[in-house]
């Protein structure tokens, strides 16, 4: 018998989804609960979704949950029932930054060294911090198209016994090099899964001609706007086979004001 519960969550990340050979295509999500606990929601065939449950960041979900098979290695695993998500009320951005930080800030660690650590003594596999310096943004090639396995998986039908549009491979990975605020960093370099950054990619393809000033553009958003104009935190998370730490999303507020204390 599953021992579901209800849970009401704020979505922070979104994972662009990947080929599954259980679950066709599928993908993550991450957030914090009301009580301020760290929560993964694995899988969601989230192109599957009826509209009325496609939730967005920064927006608060309702929905039935119960303990993953995993839990043991990645506590914060949940499986959602997919029937069950309600959507509730977004935080904006703008003045809903302080709203935001309520959340952000209970629930950020000061590294990934600290991460690290409580990966090895606690099995965190979520965690959030602000880099002390983000080196760069490499986007390398992949080998682009799905092979035939692959497209065998993503071609399942949907629950409703439609052929949904073929996801789209992203002919790139992104990857963030930074340095953490730690005596004990010797650098990291993180692969980026993020929803976002790969939908920045296919709506820069729709609106510049090259590769090479998609690119341009990705680097400018991707790492001068994050990193230099506004107060970035990388979130991060392990995927399920290695306990390697992948980069979720950026969550990015404006510079704070030094005298008032708040988002300017």
């Amino acid at each position: 018998m599953i021992n579901w519960r209800d849970e009401e969550i704020l979505v922070l990340a979104k994972a662009y989804p990947t080929p599954s050979t259980k679950y066709g295509e599928t993908a993550c999500a991450a957030g914090v609960t009301r009580s301020g606990e760290w929560i993964r929601l694995y899988p969601i065939t989230f192109r599957d979704l009826p509209f009325d449950k496609r939730y967005e960041k920064f927006q608060w979900i309702k929905a039935r949950i119960t303990p993953a098979k995993e839990k043991l290695s990645r506590p914060e695993s949940y499986k959602v029932d997919l029937d069950s998500i309600r959507l509730l009320e977004k935080i904006p951005s703008g003045k809903g930054w302080n709203e935001r930080n309520k959340y952000i800030q209970p629930i950020l660690n000061r590294s990934l060294e600290e991460i690290l650590d409580m990966q090895k003594n606690k099995n965190k596999s979520l965690g959030m911090f602000k880099p002390e310096k983000v080196i760069e943004l490499r986007i390398e090639a992949v080998v682009s198209g799905w092979d035939r396995k692959q497209k065998a998986r993503l071609g399942q039908e949907n629950m409703f016994g439609k052929t949904k549009t073929l996801l789209e491979k992203i002919p790139y990975s992104f990857h963030y090099k930074f340095i953490c605020n730690s005596i004990s960093c010797k650098t990291h370099d993180l692969t980026i899964v993020d929803w976002d950054i790969n939908q920045t990619y296919r709506h820069f393809k729709e609106t510049y001609k090259t590769e090479k000033l998609i690119r341009e553009k990705l680097r400018d958003k991707w790492f001068n706007y994050f990193f230099n104009r506004r107060e970035s935190y990388l979130v991060v998370g392990t995927d399920s086979s290695f306990g390697k730490f992948m980069i979720l999303t950026v969550i990015s507020p404006k510079r704070k004001d030094p005298q008032l204390g708040l988002f300017s």
